[in-house]
């Protein structure tokens, strides 16, 4: 089982961003997962540099770049885009002027020299919004498989493309984000159409596709997703220490991992812990997004109450190291998200000893499977129940420790690389 030979390229849109997100996480899983089977893995890049000068060049490469949408760019886009003279040309190695450590990860400069063509993504993206058109670019070496980590109007010309759908939550929660719901729902047809084989997460996601859209069952392949997050070596006391930097104790808090935002429904957790009596604390780790005032503004009035006990404690990014002490530290995980296309925290958690209580809704009952505790992420009332319960049983609590890990081991890379390697061959094969 490999794919040795086999030249893919992945897009770097998340990729070359410099702090995490969910489907910057999907992406280095699957850059790994194909190195492991043997292909020739490249990412396109999209940074501008300085082809005259070389110290310029690395300094704009390392620079915060911003996107180009505005109608000239976009005018000159796409007749360039439309000659076979311009490609995506690989990057030199760099000098190492610029200081790296501390803002970009290893994962990402290891493919620092892959091909670039700066504000690719901006403007493909811009002429799709605009005109609905798809991007056809040319690269400078031979592409078996263009790989797009979410939705893109790009196709590599002489490539098959694979495109990974995460979720359709645009169209199933449309007042829960911000996505255009109309480019949404077209970008998402004409991937389907353009796409060899289209991956997606979760077998409850493949049914949302087809709900949503007329493909072929047998294109939309489901590969799940697997636990990125290295296992920890570490003591109980060890663990403690580590803690101590965030002033919480070992096992005495409860842990929330994921953005603030309406549909992961931050605001109802809160209610919840509320109303429980209990003085550990709600520790939330995550990015404020779209709404976050409303979610966490219930929190204010526990810091409001002299009397109260409870504290509700936000930790806005956190590396992926302190991430696993504090998975491995927490008494429990409460994810009561109002729909997920893979919910990747729950399982992170249990991969680590932390029993899990999520909502019965999505995916989730299907990627958590018996290892969780499940409430109705709609009622402040069931999702109370459940904590109550878990903090008043240690027995039930170390029942859910020893089946989480049972349940994470479904998504150990090994198994995420046989699935992948089925979707590719059937890509091949189209």
């Amino acid at each position: 089982m490999n794919l040795a030979g086999v030249k893919v390229l992945v897009d770097a849109f998340n990729l070359q961003l410099t702090k995490g997100t969910g489907i910057k996480t999907y992406g280095l899983s699957l850059l790994e997962a194909l190195d492991r089977l043997g292909a020739k893995v490249d990412i396109l890049l999209s940074r501008s540099g300085y082809k005259n000068n070389e110290i310029l060049d690395e300094i704009f490469f390392f620079d915060n770049q911003g996107g180009r949408q505005d109608w000239p760019s976009l005018a000159k886009w796409l007749l360039k885009s439309a000659s076979p003279f311009y490609r995506a040309k690989r990057r030199k190695s760099f000098a190492g002027l610029v200081v790296k450590k501390g803002q970009y990860t290893e994962d990402f400069l290891k493919y620092a020299t892959s091909f670039s063509m700066p504000y690719c993504y901006d403007l493909a993206n811009g002429l799709y919004d605009r005109l609905r058109l798809t991007t056809s670019i040319n690269v400078e070496e031979k592409v078996d498989i263009w790989h797009a980590t979410y939705p893109l109007p790009m196709q590599v010309r002489g490539a098959k493309k694979i495109t990974t759908v995460h979720d359709l939550i645009p169209l199933r929660l449309p007042y829960a984000t911000l996505d255009g719901k109309k480019i949404f729902y077209n970008k998402i047809k004409d991937t389907l159409k353009e796409s060899a084989v289209t991956i997606t997460v979760s077998e409850h996601s493949k049914q949302d596709i087809l709900t949503y859209y007329d493909v072929d069952p047998a294109k939309v392949i489901v590969t799940y997703q697997p636990i990125a997050l290295k296992p920890l070596e570490a003591t109980d006391a060890e663990i403690a220490r580590f803690l101590r930097r965030y002033s919480l104790k070992y096992q005495n808090y409860i842990l929330f991992v994921g953005a603030i935002e309406p549909k992961k429904n931050v605001g109802r957790l809160i209610d919840a812990y509320a109303s429980i009596d209990t003085d550990m604390p709600l520790v939330i780790v995550g990015k404020k997004g779209w709404l976050w005032e409303d979610e966490l503004g219930k929190a204010q009035f526990l810091s409001d109450d002299k009397e109260s006990t409870k504290k509700v404690k936000l930790l806005e990014y956190v590396t992926m190291e302190s991430l696993r002490y504090l998975f491995s530290g927490a008494y429990c995980l409460v994810f009561p998200s109002l729909y997920e296309g893979f919910g990747l925290p729950p399982l992170e958690a249990m991969n680590f000893g932390c029993p899990v209580i999520t909502s019965n809704v999505s995916c989730l009952p299907e990627i958590c499977g018996d290892a969780a505790l499940y409430a109705d992420p709609y009622s402040v009332k069931d999702i109370t129940k459940q904590l109550e319960t878990l903090l008043g049983d240690r027995d039930l609590r170390q029942s859910l420790v020893e089946a989480g890990r049972l349940n994470a081991e479904r998504f150990s890379m090994e198994n995420y690389i046989k699935r992948l390697h089925y979707a590719y061959r059937t890509a091949l094969d189209v």
